[in-house]
């Protein structure tokens, strides 16, 4: 086996292999071998036609391509450790001849990471309180969520549920693929449709029709409807008046699942409230040191590693889209993308991952942060008591990512912490 290394930029190597006819011919052998156990002959019972016999039977080609097929991965492991060489992620293999193989692995390698002046970054975190104002308005978000609805013969009003057939048409009266719906429920004053549209429907009664006009937002999710007028069609089918329930016992019961008294329920809501903030609070110091970081960062990247970041960018996507029922065909069509227009997007997003976590483990690196066995065991129990007070046990390999994601948080708040005033 001939290996030629080169450099390709400051984060890809490239590696020229070339195998001898005799180390090709081994994994002709394999190849053929493999397609032996395919191929059925009569007088031959499936999987023992003699090599030879498939040899002659099978085109050339196929075997060769087989050949290549089971060649590359071993002989690149090979060529990897024998030059040194730590890949970071997958190579982009290209076979420049077959007979005998000689292929090219272009393979991403950590690149050479610059901070420039990064010991003069430092953020401040800000103290968080929770006012009385604060209390009550989550409160009151309780009370609303809990609401109960009744008929009501009266004309729509903020804060009513209302049930509505709507069309819309554009402005020629043609009608809009994706703007029809029957018995369409929302509650006015929410603000859960396009701005403007709900403000329309205060007034009307049930059995009323009316039509609307509205204009929608530039930066519309869906592009076609961007700045577009579009003119609605409504029929009022059905009205409920919405009845905010009082702060008592049985609402405290619904909203925490327990028996408590009004001055416990709000130092409760006051606690998990100053979480929230004080999470919020941490979220954005972190948001401030990160930027600071990649300001002055300098990094190479390569182009196969932002490939498959967007690649994992765009599984995520997946994902949520399935858990909320939401097909993924149907969300391309819906927003009129295609997946190519979805690698542009996520493009600067994939490149930014890269850069902060590249120099946060260059960071780590050049201020030795670690982090004790014991301290994540520590950590690992404490989350594992809130998990059980929520009855649920992770399952022993979703333990194991825990302890992993607790480490990173715990090296991460030790590195945070040299740069907070």
């Amino acid at each position: 086996m001939n290996i030629t290394k080169a450099k390709v930029n400051g984060a890809e190597m490239k590696l020229t292999i070339e195998l001898t006819e005799l180390e090709m011919e081994k994994y002709r052998e394999l190849a053929v071998e493999k397609l032996s156990k395919q191929v059925q002959l009569k007088g031959f019972r499936p999987g023992k036609v003699p090599k030879d016999i498939v040899s002659a039977q099978l085109d050339p080609s196929m075997i060769t391509a087989h050949a290549i097929d089971m060649a590359i991965p071993p002989v690149y492991v090979d060529a990897v450790k024998q030059e040194g060489i730590e890949p970071i992620s997958r190579p982009q293999v290209t076979v420049l001849a077959e007979s005998p193989l000689k292929f090219e692995a272009v393979i991403p390698v950590y690149p050479e990471v610059k901070i420039k002046d990064y010991k003069k970054i430092k953020v401040e975190k800000k103290e968080v309180t929770v006012t009385e104002s604060d209390l009550e308005e989550e409160i009151k978000r309780f009370q609303t969520y809990h609401a109960t609805f009744a008929d009501v013969g009266r004309a729509a009003q903020n804060g009513d549920r209302i049930e509505i057939d709507f069309a819309g048409f554009d402005e020629g009266g043609a009608p809009l693929d994706g703007t029809t719906s029957k018995n369409h429920p929302l509650v006015l004053g929410d603000k859960s449709m396009v701005p403007g549209f709900e403000d329309q429907i205060v007034g009307m009664k049930v059995g009323e029709e009316k039509e609307i006009s509205v204009t929608f937002p530039k930066d519309y999710f869906h592009q076609p409807f961007q700045g577009k007028v579009v003119k609605f069609k409504i029929k009022a089918n059905r009205l409920e008046e919405r009845t905010i329930p009082s702060l008592d016992a049985e609402l405290i019961k619904k909203v925490t699942g327990k028996e408590m008294t009004e001055v416990d329920f709000k130092a409760e809501i006051r606690i998990n409230l100053q979480k929230n903030r004080e999470q919020e609070n941490q979220n954005l110091l972190e948001g401030q040191f990160l930027d600071q970081v990649l300001a002055g960062t300098q990094v190479e990247l390569s182009h196969a590693l932002i490939d498959e970041e967007i690649g994992f960018i765009i599984d995520d996507q997946k994902q949520h889209m399935s858990s909320r029922g939401i097909n993924w065909d149907d969300y391309l069509k819906a927003t009129g993308k295609t997946v190519k227009d979805l690698h542009d997007e996520h493009h600067p997003e994939a490149e930014k991952r890269l850069r902060v976590r590249f120099a946060i483990q260059e960071l780590y690196k050049l201020e030795k942060i670690e982090v004790a066995d014991a301290e994540v065991e520590q950590s690992f129990t404490d989350e594992m008591k809130i998990l059980a007070s929520m009855n649920y046990e992770p399952k022993i390999e979703e333990q194991d990512l825990l302890k992993k994601r607790l480490a990173n948080k715990l090296k991460f708040e030790k590195l945070l912490g040299l740069f907070q005033k």
